[in-house]
């Protein structure tokens, strides 16, 4: 009985993982992702219009990444564009942005990142920010 619940429990999980990752292709908006104090949520990134993103980072990962040695950057409630010159990971300790990729720049293909979440952005990247609430973040630049 144990072991066809572990095999039942997993294949859920994966279940889960694979709906994700299709509903993501399909309608990034409606991106099923998992709630926040779930041991999943810090552990399944997703990905939005070619930026990755992992929800609510466990404290586990951002020691895993070192964020706390990463540099930090500041912003106050503005909008303008911006394009990567280099791939760049940050992690919100505050703040909200709202995020308009190039070539999903209508309203309803924005989508939002903030406190509590690592996102990858890749190099030629170009983006514009429009940033809802005051942000300071930790940032690692790719050599």
């Amino acid at each position: 009985m144990g072991n066809h619940f572990l095999t039942l429990s997993l294949l859920l999980v994966i279940v889960c993982v694979c709906v994700s990752v299709i509903t993501t292709k399909l309608n990034p908006k409606e991106a099923i992702v998992p709630p926040s104090d779930s041991n999943l949520a810090s552990v399944i990134p997703i990905e939005i219009h070619g930026v990755k993103i992992l929800r609510q980072a466990s404290d586990t990962k951002l020691a895993e990444l070192g964020v706390a040695s990463w540099p930090t950057w500041e912003g106050s409630p503005s909008k303008f564009p911006w394009t990567f010159k280099k791939t760049e990971t940050m992690y919100f300790v505050e703040g909200k942005i709202k995020v308009y990729v190039d070539g999903y720049e209508e309203e309803e293909e924005a989508f939002q990142i903030g406190k509590g979440d690592v996102v990858v952005f890749f190099k030629d990247m170009k983006v514009v920010w429009e940033i809802t609430e005051a942000v300071k973040k930790h940032y690692s630049l790719e050599e």
